[in-house]
């Protein structure tokens, strides 16, 4: 996994650095996504931040813009959308796969047959 950083119109401190390769290995440990690069771009406008944010999967692009007057906070907020965008991806996959084959599924009985049968 690459990560990219880039600042805007501002210079990355050291600091600011570890800040995100801190948050982003948080956020993108527990995933078992094959994530092939994360760019990182923070752009100062007059009082505000704008950060974006595109991650790359397999087979997937997850992309957010956020803007804000504190630096952090801008960029604390985008990572909190691409875990939500992650996370509903991960959901998604696991939700998808059928856990039981389609003839176990017929051969299963309701409930209320079960109920009757037992009569």
């Amino acid at each position: 996994m690459t990560l990219n950083l880039t600042g805007r119109q501002f210079e990355i401190t050291p600091s600011i650095r570890e800040y995100v390769e801190n948050r982003v290995s948080g956020v993108t440990e527990d995933k078992s996504l094959s994530i092939t690069s994360i760019n990182v771009v923070m752009g100062h406008e007059k009082n505000r931040f704008q950060t974006n944010i595109v991650l790359n999967c397999k087979y997937h692009v997850f992309e957010t813009t956020v803007e804000d007057f504190d630096l952090y906070k801008s960029f604390d907020t985008a990572a909190e959308k691409i875990d939500a965008q992650l996370t509903r991806l991960k959901e998604k996959i696991r939700n998808n796969r059928q856990t039981d084959p389609m003839r176990v599924a017929e051969a299963k009985s309701t409930p209320e047959e079960a109920a009757e049968s037992a009569e």
